[in-house]
């Protein structure tokens, strides 16, 4: 088990690669400039004044959100490469390219060090921020390891508290950073890895089923509506898990119930600054 750099792992022909869907990221932002520039014929055409200021409001959201379409066209755009040697996987999230390149993000696990595999559904109850409550299915490949796994644990950590560089624009100084952790440890040594990419999580397991034993499948349900039993501590520590998982603005909305504080209390508690 080795950590490395996204730089120092070598690209090769031979590689299976799983990233994030480039051509469902291109579909969708096809579809949204459909949309925009169909609004501006109409408000052209029928001198619809309110048609003019929706087309802003849809322009201006995309290009807050490009990211998510700009990204997946990017070299950094992958989660897991399985090469001759074993297996590489990267648990820095695909859109936090802009971070330094040399932080240790990629773990490789030669495929002794993988016990076995399985894929985990996990149904996760939590409240709606538009009032009443919802249901989310993730789909994780779960990879249990041998070997000193001390290392790993450390780096996620770290990558889970990195903070985001002031980056100059044209309007001023910002800073971004994606709450997207698509690589965990919940209890070792299994690592979690939450699979969104493609090929398959299926596939994935093919290709390492000849190293390795592929157990059956299992469902799990995590409930994040039902908190008020546990402890401060133990509620704090499922919210941050929520918001891991992208669900950023539901952990803060959930929050905000359990706790009565503000949207800015709220939001340094799920990112780990503060308690509530």
């Amino acid at each position: 088990m080795r950590l490395l750099s996204l730089r120092d792992v070598e690209a090769r022909p031979s590689d299976r690669v799983f990233c994030y869907s480039r051509t469902r990221a291109l579909l969708l932002g096809v579809a949204w400039v459909a949309a925009i520039l169909a609004l501006a014929v109409r408000a052209f055409e029928t001198h619809w004044n309110v048609g003019y200021y929706l087309t802003a409001v849809l322009f201006l959201f995309l290009l807050l959100t490009r990211r998510y379409i700009t990204a997946r066209f990017r070299t950094s755009n992958w989660l897991v490469r399985i090469k001759d040697e074993g297996v590489f996987v990267q648990f820095r999230s695909y859109l936090n390219y802009h971070l330094p390149p040399e932080d240790l993000t990629v773990v490789f696990l030669s495929f002794g060090e993988i016990r076995s595999a399985r894929v985990v559904h996990e149904r996760t109850k939590a409240y709606s921020p538009q009032g009443g409550r919802s249901t989310q299915t993730f789909r994780y490949v779960e990879l249990e390891l041998a070997g000193d796994i001390v290392p790993l644990a450390k780096a996620l950590e770290t990558e889970a508290a990195e903070k985001a560089p002031t980056e100059k624009r044209w309007y001023g100084s910002t800073s971004t950073l994606y709450e997207d952790h698509p690589v965990c440890m919940k209890s070792a040594p299994f690592l979690r890895i939450r699979w969104q990419a493609v090929p398959s999580a299926q596939n994935f397991l093919d290709l390492l089923r000849p190293y390795t034993t592929i157990d059956n499948p299992i469902s799990l349900t995590q409930d994040f509506v039902h908190l008020q039993s546990l402890t401060r501590d133990e509620q704090r520590q499922l919210l941050r898990e929520l918001a891991a998982r992208g669900a950023t603005v539901t952990a803060i909305y959930t929050a905000r119930r359990l706790y009565g504080c503000s949207l800015a209390e709220a939001k340094a508690m799920v990112e780990g600054n503060s308690q509530p």
